[in-house]
This record gives C-alpha cells, structure tokens and sequence, in this order.
C-alpha cells in the first residue's frame, strides 16, 4: 500500500482542506523552539507553537481521557516528572497470554490471584489512578502496585473479572501490562532483611557496650555478661551482615579482581579476630565487638541505597523479551501445522498473518505485499514486494491478508533470533576503584603490619596487636563503603529528576571514556513515526468525513494512517466502526478504499485517489474523485535535536548517524542538526550498525537508539543508551533511558558523569588526607575502642557531606 507520506521541503506547506467549499489558507511551520512543560506527564519540551501543551500526542490523548471521566486529581498526586504516553496507546494490543494465566489462576478456588509486570507507574497519582480503575472493575477484590519492583499483584472473584479487559483499561491510560519477571529474588531484598537484622544486632551490642564507656568497672558482676552479650551480637551482624561483603570479596580475589568489598571485609575480620583474642586474654584494649556491629550495619546502608536506586530504574521497564512467531508451516502432507518459527528450515513454505513479522529472510511466493521496515530498519515508508522477491527478517506484513513465504534460511540464522539472544552485558569493572582500592589495601596493611611489629618489639604482643587493629579500625574505608554508594544514589536521585534513569552500575566510568556518540535516526533524533505537519485540518472535517476517515485508518498498519489515526484519537475526533472498516479495500501500493454513504472515499496517492490529479504532494483524502483533504507529513527531527547536537559537540564528542533509513533521508537529517556527510551513514542493517561500532568507535563510542535495529550495535558500544517509549526491551538492554520529546537526557547523563566523577576525586582526597592523620594517631597507640567508635560515625558524615557538597546544584 502506499499512501503517499514523503517529505516535504522546508517551507512550502501546500496542504489544504475542503468540502464542498473553497481551499483554506496554509499554515506556515514554526521553527521556534520555546521551552514548555506537558500538561500530563510534566516533560520539559521544545514548542514549536506557542498553542503547545503536550509533548506528544499520547499524552494529549490520555489527558482528555482523565478529564473526560473525572480523574483530575491524578495531576494533584503526579510527581513533578512522569514517563510520556508515546504512541503505544493508540496501537491494538493482543491480551491473549492473559487468558491462560487467568484459567490457571482461578483453578486455584474461588478467589484468584495474579503477579503481572506494569511499565509506566512512576508517582502516587500513576498507584491511585490505576486503584481507582480497578474499584470499577466488577469482581475485583484487591490491587497493589509496587512502583519500586515495577509490579501489579490483582486479587479477584474467580469467574467475575477480566485481567484482559482490566489490562486494555490500563493500556488506555498509558500503562503497559506484562508477564511477570521471571528474576529471582531483587538483590535489594536480600541486602534489605540483611541490613534490618544488622540494625538491630549494632543496637543490642551497643547497648551492652555502653556502660563500659560510662565508667562501669570490669570487677561488677555484671560486666562479662554484658561482654559476653556484646561478642554474641558481633557474632550474629557477622553471620548475617558481614558474611555478605567477605562472600563477594572472596569470590573477586579469585577472579583477580580487587572488589570494594575486600577491604571491609579485612576491617571487620580483623576486628573480630583480635576482639575474641583480646577477651580471653584480658586485654580490653582489642576488644571492638560494637565497632564490628556498627560497621557492618553502616556498610550494609551505604549498598542498599546503591543497589535499591539502580534496580528501581531498571523495574520501570517490563521484562519483555523476542519471542519466535507462531507460524503455520506447510507439512511434508501439503497441509499446515502451527508452529514456532523456531522449527523454521531453510526451504520451507509457511503463511504469514497481518501484524506479523517475517521471522527469517524469506521470498513472497505469491500475489504481493506492502511490508513496514520501521522496526527493523527505520524507515518510516512501507516496502511494496511482489512475488519472487525477498524480504528480510523482521519486516512487518501490513496488507490485510494473510501471504505466503518461502524461507530462505534456518531460523537459527536468521536476525530475528539474534535479536532474541537475550545475553546480559558484562559489568566491566571500575578500573578507578579497582585502582584506588589496591593502593588502599598496600598501604593500610603495610603500615598498620609494620607499626604493629615495631610496638610487638618495643612492648609485647598485646600492644602489638592493638596498634595493628587500630590502623586497620580507624582507616576503615568509609570513604568507599558509604560515601561512594551516596555519590552514586545522589547522582542518580538528580538525573531521575531530569527523566534519565540508569541501569548499570558500572555506567560512570565507560561514560567518562566516551569520545564518540553514536545515533540511530528514526525513533532517536526523529519521532519514531511520520508527523502530521497540518492536524489542525482535521477539525474542519464535517462529521462524516470524520467517520469515513477513522474508518479507513482505523485497521491499517501504514506509517501515514496511524499518523492520523494518533491524530484523530488525541482530538477526541476518532470513531471506530467494525461494520464498516470490514468493508475497507487496500489496494496495495495506491491507498485504502472504501464504498460508505453512497460515495466512493478514498485515502492515498494523489493520482489514485482524485482523478486526473498529479504531482500533489502529501496523502490525498478524496470523495468520489474530489479531494477533500491533503494532508502533509515529514520526517522531522525531535525540538531540541539541533541544540542538543550542538551542546554535545561543545563537550567535545564527535556525533554520528547510522540509520537503516534511506541514505538521502539520514543525510537529510544530518544537514538540519549541523552533522556533516561524511558522518551520516545510511542504509545501514543491524550487522552493519554493529560492525561500524567495532571498527570505528570500539572502547569509546556511546550508542543511542530505540530500536530493535540497535541492540546488536548496543553489544558492541562502550555505554549505550535509549529513549523510554513503546519499544521497552531496547531501553531495558541499555545502560540508561531518559523520558521526554527530545534527547537532552544524553547531554544531562553526560554532565552528571563529570560531575560525579570531580565528587569522588574530593572524597579521596578527604580519605588520604583523614587516614594520614588517624593512621599516624593509631601508630602511636593512643587509639581505644572508645576513640574508634566516635572517629568512624565522624569521618562518615564528613565523607557524605563532601559528596552532597560537590554534587549539589548551584543556582
């Protein structure tokens, strides 16, 4: 099918609008780029019209839906700044997977239950309004949404509730219900039960403990209990706290590799070793039993806050993943038996239906077909085949009817399987802690061994021992242990404010290598589908019109009638009707047809549509041969494309193009964002985005994409990142995602990298500076317990408030 959506050039906005009346004046385009803030989702955006107020047609579309059924107060609960709809609320969502899931559950009696994954839920309002859709669902009885998890727990009377139509109601507020993850339990989790005994066994221990720093003497009868109590708790936080940190500590010593944790656990074990010496031997002066407890408890809050931070981010987003399509492939009988593309072989024959993609390199073996490459490669214009010609994997089959393919390779093959790979990215290490650790471990322990062995000489190996503890005590590494994860969560609390989320630990160092950027073109630097540059015209339309139009677009699967089907939808215009668009005709590579009302109305290319028209550009909407509408779309890049390109290049990086889209259209993009020729590449298919990556920016590109075009090149990039929208699994796959209708969330991730980077620098220098002088007061062996205990909780809060210091924003 082709219904005419080319570009346009700049400037010359020739569309127009009629019905039985004379042409209305063209609106010329705006290049203004005015900063505006959505009025649904609170996403900063570059306006082109001072008439703006939403970032995207999504959210103008899911704002009249709150106000059309009384929901304001949701704005009232909205934090300050939530994902946008994106078009994936206008698309036909198929719930069929929720209906085993719910004969299963109801098999259990008669009140069912259900985990399903919910992408989208980022503040209170997100938790009340999908609490309020649900009350109105009949045989509910209960609802909880986890933001933090990214989970939807549903409780309902067996044989009275629909999850499906619960989930298409939720889909119509912009939520995005999926299966569960299939994870084990969230580290988050694990450390958080950890961390709530730790707490309770440092208080216990430390309640035991004080009466000892208040003067109580050794000789009170109650004094070894109180020791004893105090080493039983020690005992339990090591059990259960310390365990954690000398677990993974030793499973990175033998990798080679000098984990964070190696030097706590060398602190707390050391620590505990001497404490038990030091109680047998009557030597009060080694015994650290709440030091161990506190220190294990402040370690275990400073990796919560940075695990829990990192995991929530990447919850926002469902675990999808590519599953092989259901195919019917013809039997060595000629008849057909469905069947997963997994079983597909090269030669075989299989039926293709509409909305499904090609799931090998495949030749039509009859009639022809309009396939869409926007998924795969990013054009935005469908692909008219024929028979005898091949189609690559991935293209999606937008004619109505089903076809025929003959597979021209194995499924294990085939692109679409290496996009199923679901490989995990390997978490580099941080080279600069790694670093800093070693050089730690070498000098603390040299310098507390040696200072030990110099007082064991001068005056016995109790003394010896106590300044060799107390080095190694009041060096602890609080720096790394607290500090370090703070800086981390800070960062990270002040780019999820900007609507960047990441989902690496290990992002920050490859950012700070990153020399290149590397971006996809349509769905990155331009919206992921045409733009409708006169939707204003769709007013004017009588209401039948309306009616005609929304039926001829409302099954089609072309990038021009989902344009207007947004369109018509966001306005409140759209009007469905089963009867009527069964009837609809597509005639492939000319447009959609359809017999209604007496009239003969169609939708596509100019000299189709209007008789005896040519040379129009844009798509024609014609009544019996007189048109009615012309209506103009382009492929135009994002608001603040051009000054966020700019800004880029002013860090220093080089930016790229690498588009599966045609080559004049990439460069075409590229001359508008000021990106010379000779760094726009188009044409391009996964393989080749992957290979240029290796070639050319390997160890210090960063790739941007949205695609599933990308995720090839994502495993060979330094750090990759992606928009959040409709395509979860890409962003899922990258080291961060960033919200709003723009790409500042790249510059913003960039920015907070150095910024980050110039706090840790200050926090080590403090560190230095701090276990210098402590380290010299503990050689001469003035330090106690007691000066332990008050020196750690003191060089922690110095070490957090140099980090808030350094990362705090400055008006």
């Amino acid at each position: 099918m082709q219904l005419s959506g080319r570009r346009t050039q700049k400037g010359s906005v020739r569309s127009r609008v009629r019905e039985n009346a004379g042409p209305v004046t063209s609106i010329p385009r705006s290049h203004e780029r005015a900063r505006a803030t959505c009025e649904h989702c609170g996403t900063r955006f570059a306006a082109t019209a001072e008439s703006d107020r939403f970032c995207c047609s999504g959210c103008e579309y899911v704002y009249r839906v709150i106000h059309d059924e009384s929901l304001e107060r949701f704005y009232e609960l909205r934090g300050s700044v939530s994902q946008p709809v994106g078009a994936n609320v206008f698309e036909d969502t198929d719930f069929h997977w929720i209906h085993a899931l719910q004969e299963t559950a109801e098999q259990a009696g008669p009140a069912a239950s259900l985990t399903l994954a919910l992408e989208g839920v980022s503040c209170v309002g997100c938790v009340w309004l999908v609490d309020r859709l649900f009350a109105e669902a009949p045989g509910g009885l209960s609802c909880r949404v986890n933001v933090q998890y990214g989970s939807l727990d549903l409780q309902w009377r067996s044989g009275e509730f629909s999850v499906a139509d619960f989930a298409g109601e939720l889909k119509r507020f912009g939520y995005r219900v999926c299966p569960a993850r299939q994870n084990a339990e969230s580290e988050s989790r694990q450390v958080a039960w950890k961390l709530g005994l730790a707490g309770a066994f440092a208080l216990n221990g430390m309640l035991y403990t004080l009466p000892g720093y208040l003067g109580m003497e050794s000789s009170f009868a109650f004094a070894p209990h109180f020791t004893w109590l105090s080493a039983a708790f020690s005992t339990l936080s090591m059990v259960f706290g310390g365990s954690y940190f000398i677990a993974k500590a030793a499973k990175a010593a033998m990798q080679g590799i000098a984990h964070l944790d190696l030097p706590i656990s060398i602190g707390i074990v050391f620590a505990y070793l001497a404490s038990w010496y030091g109680m047998f031997t009557g030597a009060e002066s080694l015994i650290y039993f709440d030091f161990v407890s506190t220190f294990v408890f402040f370690m275990l809050c400073g990796r919560w806050l940075q695990i829990v931070a990192i995991e929530r981010n990447r919850n926002r987003l469902a675990d999808l993943s590519f599953a092989a399509p259901e195919v019917e492939i013809e039997s060595a009988s000629g008849g057909r038996i469905r069947a997963s593309a997994e079983q597909l072989k090269q030669g075989d024959s299989y039926w293709l239906r509409p909305g499904q993609r090609l799931p090998t390199h495949s030749r039509l073996e009859g009639g022809e077909a309009s396939l869409g490459m926007d998924w795969i490669s990013g054009e935005t214009e469908s692909r008219l085949v024929v028979k005898g010609e091949d189609a690559p994997s991935g293209a999606a089959l937008e004619s109505p009817y089903p076809s025929t393919w003959r597979s021209l390779e194995d499924w294990d093959q085939s692109l679409l399987a290496k996009l199923a790979g679901r490989s995990v990215r390997s978490q580099e290490r941080d080279r600069v802690a790694q670093k800093w650790i070693f050089r730690y471990l070498a000098v603390a322990f040299g310098v507390a061994l040696l200072g030990g062995m110099a007082w064991w000489l001068a005056d016995g190996l109790t003394m010896g021992l106590k300044v060799f503890i107390a080095v190694l005590v009041v060096s602890c590494p609080c720096a790394l242990g607290i500090a370090w994860p703070f800086a981390d969560e800070i960062a990270l609390a002040k780019l999820k404010s900007r609507g960047v989320f990441v989902t690496t630990h290990s992002l920050w160092n490859r950012l700070s290598r990153t020399r290149k950027v590397a971006f996809d073109k349509t769905g990155t630097l331009t919206r992921s589908s045409l733009t409708l540059l006169n939707p204003q015209y769709l007013d004017t339309l009588t209401e039948r019109s309306r009616h005609v139009l929304s039926v001829l677009c409302a099954r089609s699967r072309h990038p021009v009638a989902r344009s207007l089907r947004e369109a018509m939808m966001a306005k409140g215009l759209f009007r469905d009707d089963e009867g009527l668009a069964a009837t609809v005709k597509e005639r492939v590579g000319l447009g959609l047809e359809l017999e209604a009302f007496g009239r003969q109305w169609r939708l596509g290319r100019a000299n189709w549509v209007a008789l005896g028209k040519e040379g129009s550009r844009g798509t024609t909407f014609a009544a019996d041969g007189e048109d009615i509408a012309v209506f103009e779309f382009d492929d135009r890049p994002l608001p603040d494309a051009l000054d966020e390109a700019q800004a880029l290049e002013d860090l220093g990086l080089e930016l790229f193009i690498l588009s599966g889209d045609r080559e004049e259209k990439a460069k075409a993009v590229g001359r508008l964002l000021g990106i010379g020729p000779e760094r726009v590449f188009g044409n391009m298919l996964p393989e080749g985005k992957a290979r240029w990556i290796e070639e050319n920016g390997h160890g210090r590109c960063l790739m941007v994409g949205d695609g599933a075009n990308d995720t090839l090149a994502f495993k060979k990039a330094l750090c990759c990142g992606a928009p959040a929208n409709e395509q979860g699994i890409v962003a899922e796959r990258a080291d961060f995602h960033y919200l709003g209708n723009g790409i500042q969330g790249i510059r913003s991730a960039i920015e907070m990298g150095e910024r980050r980077r110039r706090a840790v620098r200050a926090l080590l220098a403090f560190a230095i500076s701090y276990n210098l002088a402590a380290g010299g007061f503990a050689l001469q062996g003035a330090v106690t317990p007691l000066v332990a205990a008050v020196l750690m909780p003191l060089s922690s809060i110095a070490s957090l408030a140099i980090v808030w210091s350094a990362l705090r924003d400055r008006s």
